[in-house]
């Protein structure tokens, strides 16, 4: 394609003498994306099990000599 991006990391590029933006907040906003703190995977993700938990888990399901 003929586009061409900026030297800086700004998340910008011209493409036809159009400048368009594809910083994150913009495309978020574009389709109406929620921040990530709000995103109800994420909570239940963080707030299911506990450090310990999350190691036993690891410790079972990674044994070695383990067939799955």
């Amino acid at each position: 394609a003929n586009a061409l991006g900026y030297a800086e990391d700004d998340y910008t590029s011209t493409v036809r003498g159009v400048t368009i933006s594809y910083a994150p907040d913009v495309i978020d906003e574009m389709f109406g994306f929620q921040r990530a703190d709000y995103c109800w995977a994420s909570q239940q993700r963080f707030s299911v099990h506990t450090d310990e938990e999350y190691a036993e888990m690891l410790q079972t399901l990674a044994l070695l000599g383990r067939d799955w």
